[in-house]
């Protein structure tokens, strides 16, 4: 599956990255009680000692209904340790799985509760993260209320930890080497201390290795040369801009670094990289693409209140420095340049102003002020918070209007109004065929303030992008010469293969300024995926329901996800060898059962509902709603077909148009049969039926009786109705009606249900369905025919 930080547009057309709020322990609006529980009598005097050697504390966790023991608990920090005197408002390190492996709190191992020092407001820490990460992998971040052996230790700001499962969120594999950059000196360098000095901010020091290891600590790696890597990448940073671009985009990845710097100068971070030049920010190189780049590592100096409108914090501040070659290098070349700031604009459209960010800071307030009240462990006071959060929000409203008002970021982009895709047939948003060319207009708002558009294009879910020109001329698939629509067309691919684009509007201005779609671009995409080639066994993933609530219900009367398989071909196919999975890295995950037959043309329904023990076609999954992926694969672990899908609407289902080769779209279901034929049915709703179907497996008869129908009326009550009808047909796997039956649900009293008998002895043997339709509900039974 995708990194959990990836996400997909409602329409999955975009692929978007970052942003998405966490449900679980750091959700944005939770602030949850965590008790710290230490059987020593002087565990206080025992964190002290242990501080300078980084050494854990046996401790035990409680947090509602989860208890974890033999946890590993720390003082952590730098400034906000050594600064506070004799403050018990320490800030915590907690390891969950020190002496119990994978043991986790809500899927994290280790944990950061940050005392907000140097912020009366306890906020922006966790307001920069949870805004920022919209545009840089960043921690997350939200409140706890911290309890140590019963006794109130106050509000703390939960700030996730960047470690390895930090990395799986957010990358393909977090198997890349992991570097921090630090002082060189023990202990760290503190405020102001050494920064901008030449040694750890990504300068070229030479090719010896070990020359790197005074300014940099390693935290992770599973690849081998993994210091090689960071050297290289300083390296070819030194030779910009003399080295040609597509060399230096080789080995860093130069958007990620652009939208991080950014970040960092937009919201003031006074521990970054854009202050410091070393130490408080990461280093990460990504084995899948192999480039490097700098990310985040601690927000909790943002939102510097001297900054707001200082000369010193510009949107070019240190960009004439050579220590600080990320700026000094990068940001002196005329186009990237002009990338970044483009970048800087839509941070200050879409949440750094005052219309985004006031809102957010009164709901934190109104979250958290009776907690700071209360907690009588702060390294302030009540008053300094009260005045505090106004001056946060003037803080906002000044940087925004400062930054607004810069010559460069006030230059503007062209605008534009929409991007999309055409298969060479000219149809809109279809999946192209393997080899066949895919086209795609982009549509600016005013033809005569754009100079040019570029279209950046590249395979695969990570590596660079190729660039090519779009056309305004009439003769690229873009209407008429001058009228501001732009077209392109993207090369052939092969079966299967997924490809990223999105667009470059370059303005008809001295400075050339950009304009991207989408505007968060490349971390934001769009993407779309060649259909697989002619497979060798025909069958395809055909339609499939995430969230079923009111739709088809299985064999025992439950709304379950399901997953139909159509054979496309014109010969029976052996299902029984092949294997459904929603995790690429498990690809035996739900075989289908032995000598399982789909004849030609014909379908077969799956129940996702995670209970295999409700019969041979219920799989070992069940479907996300929130969108994954769907894989089939042979027994050879060849993957036959795979079907990206975004958020899902309850009841409906995801189907191929034209049916078994088109592209998915959302629809109405249809079931076990054709889905270029829509089922058009009232809006009615009704409970589920109860049915019998008798001997099952059977051989010669099948007994059929209906009962338990009621409709549903507006206090939500059952109640029998009048004469209600109902349809019922047994259908084949290749979804011809074999039998059909219709009548009332309910006859006059004391009547017998609905049902018969049917002659099923000359049927060959197999799977078959019961179906019955009435209201606007589909009720689905498998029989099976010994």
């Amino acid at each position: 599956n995708l990194p959990s930080e990836w996400w997909w547009s409602a329409d999955g057309r975009t692929l978007y990255t970052g942003g998405k709020p966490d449900p679980g322990f750091y959700h944005p609006d939770s602030i949850r009680r965590v008790d710290l529980s230490f059987p020593q009598a002087n565990y206080w005097t025992l964190l002290g000692q242990n501080y300078a050697s980084e050494t854990n504390l046996l401790a035990t966790l409680s947090m509602g209904n989860q208890v974890l023991d033999s946890i590993g608990v720390r003082f952590r920090g730098n400034t906000s340790y050594s600064t506070i005197g004799s403050s018990q408002k320490k800030s915590f390190g907690i390891e969950t799985d020190w002496l119990r492996p994978n043991q986790n709190l809500m899927g994290f191992r280790n944990l950061k509760f940050n005392n907000a020092h140097g912020d009366a407001t306890f906020m922006r820490e966790v307001l920069y993260n949870q805004t920022a990460r919209r545009y840089t992998p960043i921690a997350k971040g939200n409140f706890v209320r911290l309890f140590l052996n019963a006794q109130d230790w106050g509000l703390y700001c939960n700030v996730q930890d960047v470690d390895k499962d930090f990395l799986k969120e957010w990358f393909l594999s977090n198997d890349g080497p992991r570097f921090r950059a630090t002082t060189g000196v023990s202990g760290g360098g503190g405020p102001g201390g050494g920064w901008g000095d030449g040694t750890a901010g990504m300068n070229f020091l030479g090719v010896d290795t070990n020359l790197y290891k005074t300014y940099y600590s390693l935290k992770s790696s599973d690849i081998p040369h993994t210091w090689a890597a960071l050297v290289k990448a300083c390296q070819v940073l030194s030779q910009v801009p003399g080295a040609p671009q597509d060399s230096t985009r080789k080995y860093l990845d130069i958007d990620k670094i652009l939208w991080y710097l950014a970040v960092e100068n937009v919201f003031a971070d006074d521990d970054s990289y854009v202050m410091k030049g070393k130490m408080d920010y990461m280093v990460y190189y990504e084995p899948e693409s192999g480039r490097a780049f700098p990310f985040e590592y601690d927000g909790n100096s943002s939102f510097l209140s001297t900054a707001a409108t200082s000369t010193s914090w510009t949107p070019f501040k240190n960009v004439t420095n050579a220590n600080y070659p990320l700026l000094n290098k990068l940001l002196n070349v005329p186009e990237w340049r002009q990338r970044y700031l483009a970048h800087y604009r839509t941070i200050l459209s879409e949440t750094f102003n005052p219309t985004r960010l006031h809102p957010r800071i009164d709901t934190m307030n109104a979250r958290i002020a009776s907690l700071v009240a209360a907690d009588t462990k702060k390294l302030t006071t009540t008053a300094a918070y009260t005045s505090g959060v106004p001056s946060l929000k003037t803080f906002v409203t000044n940087r925004y209007n400062y930054l607004s008002n810069n010559v460069e970021v006030a230059q503007q982009g062209p605008i534009i109004l929409g991007m999309d895709q055409y298969d060479s047939s000219g149809r809109w948003n279809v999946a192209p065929l393997p080899g066949q060319v895919v086209r795609i207009r982009v549509k600016v708002a005013n033809a005569a303030q754009t100079a040019s558009v570029r279209l950046y294009y590249a395979e695969g879910w990570v590596g660079n992008f190729q660039r090519m020109p779009m056309w305004d001329d009439g003769l690229h698939f873009d209407s008429l010469p001058g009228d501001g629509l732009y077209g392109a067309e993207l090369p052939g691919h092969a079966a299967m293969t997924v490809v990223r684009y999105y667009a470059e509007a370059v303005a008809n201005n001295t400075t050339q300024s950009l304009t991207f779609f989408p505007a968060g671009a490349e971390h934001d995409v769009m993407v779309y995926r060649v259909q697989g080639g002619a497979l060798r066994n025909g069958l395809v993933i055909n339609e499939f329901m995430a969230m079923n609530q009111g739709g088809p219900v299985d064999d025992n009367g439950e709304n379950d996800d399901w997953i139909e398989l159509h054979n496309v071909s014109n010969q029976a196919v052996n299902a029984g060898r092949y294997v459904l999975t929603d995790n690429p890295l498990n690809t035996t995950k739900w075989k289908f059962p032995r000598n399982t037959v789909v004849p030609a043309g014909g379908y077969l329904i799956v129940w996702a509902d995670e209970d295999s023990s409700q019969g041979p076609y219920h799989a070992n999954f069940k479907l996300s709603g929130l969108g994954e992926t769907l894989y089939l694969y042979d027994s050879n672990t060849v993957l036959q077909d795979e079907v990206i899908y975004p958020s899902q609407v309850v009841d409906s289902s995801w189907a191929r148009i034209p049916n078994g080769s088109g592209p998915f779209v959302r629809r109405a279901h249809t079931i076990a049969a054709n889905n270029n034929f829509a089922l058009t049915v009232p809006n009615n709703a009704w409970t589920r039926p109860d049915f019998r179907l008798f001997p099952n497996p059977g051989d010669k008869q099948i007994h059929w009786e209906i009962s338990g129908m009621h409709e549903i009326n507006g206090s939500g009550q059952g109640s029998d109705v009048g004469d209600p009808s109902f349809e019922a047909e047994l259908v084949n796997a290749a979804g011809q009606v074999l039998w059909k039956s219709s009548g009332a649900l309910f006859p006059q009293p004391d009547a017998p249900n609905p049902g018969g008998v049917v002659d099923v002895s000359d049927w060959p043997q197999g799977a078959y369905w019961f179906r019955m339709r009435s209201g606007n509900r589909v009720y689905l039974r498998t029989w099976i025919k010994r």
